[in-house]
C-alpha cells in the first residue's frame, strides 16, 4: 500500500492488530494519532472523563470537542488519520472485567489503575507488550515490558508517594507529545524484537535522560542478513551511565501484589 510506502521495510503491519489504551487524556490524545498513522487496525479505549475547557492546552483535542467524552474525542482523532480503523469505546474507569488485548498502553491519571491493569495483563498467556507512560509538567517516565522481560514492579509506587504539583503547573502539551512518541517507539521496539530499555526517565527542563533495565535482542549476521532470535540478554557493561531512579519501588509493588 502506498500509505505505508515510506516505512514498509521498517514497520511490519502484520504486528499492528489491536491495542487497548487505558486513559484518553493528554498523552493518549497524541498517542492515538501516532498509532492510527502507524497502521493499528483496532482500538479499545477506556476512560470515564469528559473534555473540559481547561484540558485544551494539554491535549491534542480541538476546542469544538469540549463537552464530549474523552473516548469519543480519541475515536474522532483516530478516524481523522485512519478511517478504516475499528474503535471500541468504554466510557468508564477501568475494572478487571474490561477487555485487555495482548498489547496494552497505559495513560491513566493514577498509579493504582496502572498496577491493577498490569496484574490483570499478566494473566494473559498471549500477552505481547505493555507500555506505561507517565508524565509531569516537564518530566516523563516510560516503562516497557513484554511477556519474558517484566520489571514493572521495580518502577511502580503508589500515588501517595508522588509529590502533587499545583493545579496550574501539572501538565504541558509538549511533554505529552514527547512521551507519546517515546512510548510508541518503545512499542515498536518490543513488537519488532529490537533492543529496548524497560525504564526511561526524561526531563525537559533541565534536560536530562535516565534509563535502566536494558533488553538486548541477540542477532546473528549471515550473508549480510540480520536474524533476530527469541532469546534476550542484559549487557550490563554498556550501561554504567544509567540513572538509578527506581530504587526502593520494588517493595511498594510487592506490598500491593
Amino acid at each position: 500500500m502506498l500509505r505505508y510506502l515510506r516505512n514498509k521495510d521498517l514497520i511490519n503491519q502484520s504486528l499492528l492488530s489491536e491495542v487497548t489504551i487505558i486513559g484518553a487524556g493528554g498523552i493518549a490524545s497524541a498517542l492515538v494519532t501516532i498509532l492510527a498513522q502507524m497502521g493499528f487496525k483496532k482500538f479499545h479505549i477506556c476512560d470515564d472523563d469528559k473534555l473540559e475547557e481547561h484540558n485544551l492546552s494539554t491535549t491534542a483535542y480541538p476546542d469544538d470537542f469540549v463537552g464530549a467524552s474523552k473516548v469519543s474525542c480519541a475515536k474522532e482523532m483516530i478516524y481523522k488519520f485512519n478511517k478504516k480503523a475499528v474503535v471500541d469505546m468504554y466510557l468508564k474507569r477501568w475494572e478487571p472485567e474490561c477487555y485487555l488485548s495482548d498489547i496494552v498502553l497505559l495513560t491513566p491519571d493514577n498509579m493504582e489503575t496502572r498496577l491493577d491493569v498490569h496484574m490483570q495483563w499478566k494473566k494473559n498467556n498471549n500477552r505481547k507488550a505493555l507500555i506505561d507512560m507517565r508524565m509531569g509538567a516537564l518530566t516523563m517516565e516510560v516503562i516497557s515490558v513484554d511477556k519474558d522481560n517484566d520489571n514493572f514492579g521495580k518502577t511502580w509506587q503508589p500515588s501517595s508517594a508522588i509529590s502533587d504539583e499545583a493545579c496550574t503547573a501539572k501538565h504541558t502539551i509538549f511533554t505529552a507529545n514527547v512521551v507519546a512518541g517515546l512510548g510508541a517507539s518503545q512499542l515498536f521496539n518490543v513488537l519488532h524484537n529490537r533492543s529496548y530499555w524497560q525504564y526511561i526517565r526524561h526531563s525537559l527542563a533541565p534536560l536530562s535522560f535516565g534509563r535502566e533495565y536494558p533488553i538486548n535482542k541477540i542477532t546473528e549476521v549471515k550473508d549480510g542478513t540480520e536474524k533476530s532470535e527469541n532469546k534476550t540478554s542484559v549487557d550490563k557493561s554498556r550501561h554504567n551511565v544509567a540513572v538509578r531512579t527506581t530504587q526502593g519501588r520494588q517493595d511498594n509493588y510487592v506490598k500491593q501484589a
